[in-house]
């Protein structure tokens, strides 16, 4: 497919900056700046034509002429001394080159790379070419024998055809081969690719995937779809049996009542505290033991646990307080000290007035009460 590529840094290229330098330029009217983007707008649509046309970086004079108007001789010029345009000829008329610089200016494909690809196309498509490759290779890579994926068109692992002369197309099925995507990538067009990439000698037997099978089956021929790949373990390969462990197949018993004999286990030291599983013939048509779990009781090898030295930290602390003093709080006041206690008033406890139980307040502390009035000689109450 043909296209043109612009590179990222192409605006700031000194081809492109070059007309900035310029002086004394006919017409006058045009600034450096003008004449920067008028030659960089020209040079892009000259590349994207010669792209399109497959003319291989060669520009004619028509071509220049349509392009940048009626002063093209004027333009042509310019861009010649900026080192966009290389003067040569054509049949004997007078072209130009346009500059080459694809990794920092712009790239085309040329006429023989769209020829070839077009051609690889046509011998990938050719079922008399394709078919005997496949049932000859199969889906392994002659250059590294990866499996290779037809179905993936980006991958290194993707299936392709390789051509035997690069550039050249096939002639038979001897010139194909099958291949992945990276060494196809790598032996590319070089006249040294098979030192780059050596070739395998073809399989003997071949590996066949559900894709190839089903082609070939589609032109008539039958093939056995391949069960495992290359240097794969088989599924039914014997596992390396566990330490300790006794496989199903060989049991151990009295081969009169098929029965297995069951093994004494040791017992568990004292005060173990692992659960205790009995032994129980093993059915050999199920091939499972039926197990009986007991959880152990108390140990009596061990005295029973002091709440003051043993449990929790905090339990250790609570306990320990509760048996230097008591939940009392009326036992910490000393009588014989005079000591006022909590009242603060020093006089003879009353009896306490009923609370809310949600709203305890403080006690008011040693606010003096007024002496009782005396009683007068003859007072009496009614």
């Amino acid at each position: 497919m043909p296209w043109a590529k612009f590179s990222d840094t192409s605006a700031t290229h000194p081809v492109v900056l070059a007309p900035a330098a310029f002086t004394n330029w006919e017409p006058p009217r045009w600034t450096q700046t003008d004449l920067v983007n008028i030659c960089a707008g020209i040079f892009q649509r000259l590349t994207t034509q010669s792209a399109g046309y497959l003319t291989d970086y060669v520009v004619t004079a028509g071509v220049m002429a349509s392009t940048a108007g009626d002063n093209w001789q004027h333009w042509t010029t310019l861009m010649v001394r900026a080192g966009y345009l290389t003067p040569t000829t054509v049949a004997g008329e007078p072209a130009w080159l346009l500059v080459d610089d694809p990794e920092h200016l712009a790239h085309i494909r040329l006429k023989d790379e769209i020829a070839w690809e077009r051609q690889r196309r046509k011998d990938n498509g050719d079922p008399a070419l394709i078919i005997p490759v496949r049932l000859r290779d199969g889906d392994a890579c002659r250059y590294c024998g990866v499996i290779v994926n037809w179905r993936d068109r980006k991958g290194g692992r993707g299936g392709t055809y390789d051509h035997r002369t690069p550039g050249q197309p096939a002639a038979g099925p001897d010139d194909l081969r099958v291949a992945c995507q990276s060494c196809n990538g790598a032996r590319s067009n070089h006249p040294d690719a098979d030192h780059r990439r050596p070739p395998r000698p073809a399989p003997v037997t071949p590996f066949y995937g559900t894709e190839t099978a089903a082609l070939l089956a589609k032109h008539g021929i039958t093939v056995q779809v391949t069960a495992a790949r290359p240097g794969h373990q088989p599924d039914y390969a014997p596992t390396r049996p566990r330490p300790g462990h006794q496989p199903d197949h060989a049991p151990a018993g009295d081969p009169a009542t098929s029965r297995t004999t069951p093994t004494t286990a040791t017992p568990p030291p004292a005060g173990h505290r692992a659960r205790a599983t009995t032994g129980a013939p093993r059915d050999p048509a199920t091939r499972r033991t039926t197990r009986t779990t007991t959880r152990p009781g108390p140990r009596p090898d061990h005295a029973p646990r002091d709440p003051a030295t043993s449990g929790h930290p905090r339990q250790v602390r609570k306990t320990q307080d509760q048996q230097r003093g008591s939940a009392d709080p009326a036992d910490h006041r000393h009588t014989g000290s005079g000591s006022p206690g909590r009242g603060g008033t020093g006089r003879e406890p009353t009896t306490p007035t009923p609370t809310n139980p949600r709203r305890r307040r403080r006690a008011r502390r040693g606010r003096p009460q007024p002496p009782p009035h005396p009683q007068q000689p003859g007072d009496h109450h009614a």
